[in-house]
């Protein structure tokens, strides 16, 4: 443990962010006050082209470092592929950063859900997959629903959709990750992951109320497991959070309450 500890550590320090976008959110919406994490409240967060949901129980360290994280694998995957040229390349050095820092994936590879379902717009894709993937887990979905509807309530000039659209509205294309992190058994944490690709012929804006099947659309999906192992997390927290401390307020949402 201590060494794969220690590669990590590695592989975080030897990321280079520069050129990368700051200062893109204006100084109004980034001096919104920030709630802080708290383990004993369900929160939901945007992490760029993300939506994280937390679960009671999980520690606030451990929220910060998965953020972060979260952070981390999508600033990179910015630099290594085109998310608008290449969503899937793009979403693969996406996973690629965080099995580095310790994210054990078991992904479910891409599914073509366009015909599938009765959903009508993306918000309620998400959800009609999601309940296949959670299974019986009422209590997860019903997290993740609250989260998407405090997405879908924000206000144009809120951190949260600011942040949202311009990282996941590419033209035609827009891809987004939607993620539930809960507490596990003995010193592990898992996340529940689906990213999204919705591919159109015309401009995608407003995703999740975008009537994709209306639009002639394509909808995809890769839903993945993941645990981690929560101390190793903790450990690693600090050093993630060093590397992506400048770009923080532009690319993190306010805390919310779900």
């Amino acid at each position: 443990m201590l060494a794969e500890n220690e590669k990590a550590r590695e592989f975080v320090r030897s990321i280079d962010l520069s050129g990368t976008p700051r200062g893109i959110v204006p100084q109004g919406m980034a001096a919104e006050p920030q709630e802080i994490f708290d383990a004993a409240k369900a929160q939901a967060q945007v992490v760029g082209s993300g939506l994280m949901s937390f679960a009671q129980g999980v520690t606030p360290e451990v929220r910060e470092a998965i953020s972060n994280s979260a952070l981390l694998a999508q600033l990179v995957a910015n630099k290594r592929a085109s998310a608008e040229k290449d969503p899937i390349a793009w979403y693969s050095a996406y996973t690629q950063v965080l099995q580095n820092v310790g994210w054990v994936l078991q992904e479910s590879g891409w599914a073509d859900y366009t015909a599938k379902g009765q959903a009508a717009e993306v918000h309620e894709k998400i959800i009609e997959v999601l309940s296949v993937a959670l299974g019986p887990s009422v209590a997860a979905l019903k997290l993740l629903q609250s989260a998407i509807d405090v997405l879908k309530a924000m206000k144009p000039d809120t951190s949260w959709l600011t942040i949202f659209s311009r990282e996941t509205e590419h033209a035609s294309i827009a891809r987004f990750q939607i993620g539930l992190v809960e507490p596990g058994e003995n010193d592990d944490v898992f996340v529940s992951m689906l990213a999204c690709l919705v591919e159109g012929s015309s401009s995608v804006t407003q995703v999740l109320f975008f009537k994709y099947r209306a639009e002639h659309a394509r909808f995809k999906g890769n839903s993945a497991k993941v645990s981690l192992n929560r101390a190793a997390l903790e450990d690693l927290g600090p050093e993630i959070r060093k590397k992506v401390r400048a770009y923080m307020t532009d690319y993190l949402s306010t805390i919310t309450d779900i």
